[in-house]
């Protein structure tokens, strides 16, 4: 259980610096970088798998939809 929680808090603040310097210095909330991750570390169980399930759908979606621009460019 403890390594769970930590694999999901190393992803969940690897995720949240990604977005934040993406965004211009804005995080999650919106706040502060410390306040996210405060925030994190107590929800990081339930954020980390929601993110990855949600990522491999936009993947998925994103693959599909180039296929069929592929598709239709070739007939």
């Amino acid at each position: 259980m403890t390594y769970y929680y930590l694999a999901c808090f190393v992803y969940s603040i690897a995720m949240s610096s990604i977005t934040w310097r993406r965004n211009g210095g804005e995080g999650g909330l919106g706040i502060t970088p410390g306040l996210d991750t405060l925030a994190i570390s107590m929800i990081c169980w339930a954020l980390a798998p929601v993110d990855l399930f949600i990522r491999t759908i936009r993947v998925i979606k994103e693959a599909e939809e180039h296929r069929i621009r592929v598709r239709s460019t070739y007939q």
